[in-house]
């Protein structure tokens, strides 16, 4: 068995592995314990936590029989995502998540803003951009988070809340605040120095909104394993046929966001045994069927794979 563990494997062992994540001394132990199958040999295996425990005990089998050094100990204490435990001291948080002193591209996407009047940023950033985009005012004040928010669709703000609600659960924040905007694309495109910081989903080289990973990432780093299924962990389980296997086709399905994509789906009208593109809905443009054929049926995400190349489903300027 030792020879075994020591192969180099590009396809999926025979053997089912196991993992079992247990507390020690409890009767019952909540966790959720996933094993992904990327089939190119190597797997991943994570796990959600429904309660918090003092200490985890994980158990890594194969063929029954402990892998490696099988089993590991966690002393904990070990939280759970719902647990509001902050950490009262910034800096040993930062120092148990081995966070880096300085990360590169925040330094660059900050230093233009050395110094910043918050008073005078509350009344201009509004001005600006508060009736006809979606922007959200976040303070955070001794752990506590207050909003305002500005124009008619700030539905999005849900994704930067339970950002934000994640983070002060697990530290206490210093007192700040900032701008966030909602939308799909940059706000900030003054080439003056009189720029404002607004933090964003997106940008661009024209641009100078302070880009943050976009909001479908965080959304399922956080809700894995639980309302969100599909994430940058479980897509690599499910990428479908074998390349060779695959439809050699490019294939698109999406709304009527921008004008590109109706281009695209002309195109797709053009040349249906090179492009398979089509809406799943119309919101900003008039349906003419006989330009851009019948409405489809959204599909399963994990359908996507099945064909060798597809197009993204959201603009450019908010691709991770």
């Amino acid at each position: 068995m030792e020879q075994l563990y020591c192969q180099s494997y590009t396809s999926s062992p025979a053997n089912n592995l196991q993992v079992n994540i247990f507390a020690p001394g409890e009767q019952y132990t909540r966790i959720g314990v996933q094993v992904l199958d990327r089939k190119d040999g190597s797997l991943i295996v994570r796990y959600r936590l429904y309660a918090s425990y003092k200490s985890l005990r994980i158990e890594v089998l194969l063929s029954g029989k402990h892998v490696a050094k099988s089993p590991y100990n966690l002393e904990g204490p070990v939280y759970s995502e719902e647990c509001y435990c902050p950490q009262k001291h910034p800096e040993v948080w930062l120092e148990h998540m081995s966070c880096k002193e300085s990360i590169p591209q925040i330094e660059h996407d900050l230093k233009r803003f050395s110094s910043v009047d918050l008073d005078k940023i509350a009344v201009e950033i509004p001005e600006r951009f508060g009736d006809r985009q979606s922007l959200c005012h976040y303070t955070i004040k001794d752990n506590k988070i207050y909003i305002k928010t500005y124009g008619e669709h700030v539905g999005f703000r849900i994704f930067m809340d339970s950002l934000l609600l994640s983070l002060t659960s697990k530290v206490k924040i210093p007192d700040v605040e900032f701008f966030v905007n909602l939308g799909d694309w940059p706000l900030e495109k003054r080439k003056t120095s009189e720029i404002h910081p607004i933090f964003s989903w997106c940008g661009s080289t024209d641009s100078k909104d302070i880009v943050m990973p976009t909001y479908d990432l965080t959304d399922s780093v956080l809700e894995t394993m639980g309302r969100v299924s599909l994430d940058m962990l479980s897509v690599q389980a499910n990428s479908g046929p074998e390349w060779g296997k695959k439809n050699n086709t490019a294939f698109w399905r999406g709304r009527d966001s921008c004008k590109e994509r109706l281009e695209l789906v002309i195109l797709g009208r053009k040349h249906p045994d090179m492009i398979d593109a089509a809406f799943t809905h119309f919101f900003f443009f008039k349906h003419n069927e006989s330009l851009y054929g019948s409405i489809r049926q959204p599909i399963a995400f994990f359908d996507f794979f099945k064909d060798c190349r597809d197009w993204e489903t959201v603009p450019q300027e908010v691709i991770p």
